[in-house]
């Protein structure tokens, strides 16, 4: 992958790399609330041999207390330094414990070692460090005593004594969160490249070309500024055919499409022509839905009477058509879209209007659009783009069937992305995207 192709990753793929950084930073502030606060206290002691004033002694005298300081620094975190300290201050945790607590190092070519103690108080830590110093300044004058009545061979002076730490050494809380957030960029990089290679959406109209029968007539993606004309030139070409008066429209996407049906009926108007919208779609999810005859008998009262189609057409004035809206639908209903009373309720719309735009049930979702197809003039399937995959596209032109000479294009549709704020009010979509 390319930096154009990780970019067009981040850009469709980034809820669930936030979902991921969220997620791994929350479980690193929850482990690092759970690390107990650690305060530490540091010592220098200065080691040095017995030796005799001239300058060859004092030479002889620096080299070997290098070489024990070597020893010393094994021996300041040793059991048995941590055994007196233990005992010395009457400490409830183990020897063991304690020890774990102590480090000692050196600089490199010097005789200074520092003594480093952790508790989890800040009095404590520098009580410890004290106490440790003077155990294995203790433990260093003795091991160096060679007679009983003699001085140590070397000796063990302190330099700096240990301070109360005035704030914490531990836990680097700002580092887990540092770790969690990096954890989370990679988990969720790494889950956005799985998901979008299983996803089998269609994303572009390229891809439908692929394996479409029949054109693409119109590229709609709703909201933006170009919308309108594309709508305007889909209206061009279906106009090249006066004959086209009676359009049916269908979506091959899972999920039905009104804005489509919609918006070509607005624009068919917008020439001045008298148009009707007819929601035939019995999944209920038509245009009724949103026109303001959405609760008005329509189509399923006229398809069961001998009524005329003019006394359930309503005007929708912010749209600037008129619209048969599905009514009160019953089981009989998606079998009279199939008889002859439908075909006569749409010839007497035909001359009242100069353009009729029908709308029908998604193909997959009922057997409407196959029958309603024989009805009209032509077809004109809808897919809506990032939402369908190519499997459910071919599988509603088998249902539909490959050489069914009505359906005469497809126009893709997409909708814009989700808002932050429409995320967060439905999260499920982030899995979904």
């Amino acid at each position: 992958m390319g930096l154009i192709d990780y970019w067009r990753l981040l850009r469709r793929r980034w809820p669930i790399i936030v979902v991921a950084v969220v997620i791994c930073t929350g479980a690193a502030y929850g482990y690092a609330s759970t690390l107990p606060t650690e305060y530490t206290a540091s010592s220098s002691v200065y080691v040095s041999m017995a030796t005799g004033t001239s300058v060859n002694d004092s030479y002889q005298g620096g080299l070997a207390a290098q070489q024990r300081v070597r020893s010393y620094v094994d021996l300041a975190s040793s059991v048995t330094v941590a055994t007196y300290v233990h005992d010395q201050l009457g400490l409830k945790s183990s020897v063991s414990d304690l020890r774990g607590r102590i480090t000692a190092v050196s600089p490199p070519a010097t005789t200074i070692i520092i003594i480093t103690v952790k508790d989890s108080t800040a009095s404590g830590a520098r009580t410890l460090a004290d106490e440790v110093v003077s155990q294995f300044r203790a433990l260093v004058s003795r091991l160096e005593v060679t007679q009983s009545d003699a001085a140590p061979a070397a000796r063990a002076e302190v330099i700096d004594k240990a301070q109360t730490p005035s704030q914490p050494s531990g836990p680097q809380k700002k580092r887990y969160y540092m770790l969690g957030v990096l954890a989370g960029l990679m988990v969720g990089l790494g889950a956005a490249i799985l998901r979008d290679k299983l996803d089998r959406r269609v994303r572009t109209s390229t891809e439908l070309e692929a394996f479409l029968p029949v054109p693409i007539l119109g590229i709609v993606d709703d909201g933006r500024p170009g919308a309108a004309g594309e709508l305007r030139r889909l209206r061009t070409r279906l106009t090249e055919d006066p004959a086209l008066v009676s359009l049916l429209l269908t979506s091959l996407s899972p999920h039905s499409e009104p804005d489509v049906a919609i918006g070509l009926a607005r624009t068919f108007a917008d020439t001045g022509a008298r148009v009707v919208l007819v929601d035939a779609d019995t999944t209920g999810h038509g245009s009724s839905r949103r026109s303001p005859a959405a609760a008005a008998a329509g189509l399923s009262e006229l398809l069961r009477n001998n009524a005329t189609p003019a006394g359930f057409v309503l005007a929708w004035p912010e749209v600037g058509i008129s619209v048969l809206p599905l009514g009160g639908m019953d089981f009989r209903t998606p079998d009279l879209l199939d008889s002859e009373r439908f075909t006569d309720i749409m010839s007497k719309l035909r001359s009242e209007f100069d353009h009729i735009v029908v709308e029908a049930a998604p193909v997959t979702a009922a057997a409407d659009a196959i029958a309603l197809a024989r009805r009209v003039d032509a077809t004109i399937g809808v897919i809506e783009l990032g939402q369908t995959t190519s499997n459910q596209v071919r599988g509603a032109l088998a249902t539909f069937g490959h050489d069914n000479k009505r359906m005469i294009g497809t126009v893709v549709f997409s909708r814009p992305a989700r808002s932050v704020g429409e995320l967060v009010k439905h999260p499920l979509d982030l899995v979904k995207r």
